[in-house]
């Protein structure tokens, strides 16, 4: 999935907003980090809580890496 097509229902809606493509595209910018960010909060609250267990999740990815 494209950048620009991430996020269609929302930019739909600022279409009829009267955004114009330069403003859509900036405001979808932005939408996009604060989605990386949440992510990122998110699983660092994951791991806090203990609902992820970052060295199961390590080891996984190493022996994935090793195959």
């Amino acid at each position: 999935m494209t950048e620009n097509d991430k996020y269609p229902e929302l930019r739909e809606y600022l279409r009829g907003q009267n955004y114009s493509d330069v403003e859509i595209n900036h405001i979808l910018a932005e939408v996009q980090d604060y989605e990386a960010e949440t992510q990122v909060d998110s699983i660092m609250d994951s791991i806090d809580s203990g609902h992820l267990d970052i060295q199961a999740l390590i080891d996984e990815a190493l022996k994935k890496l090793a195959d």
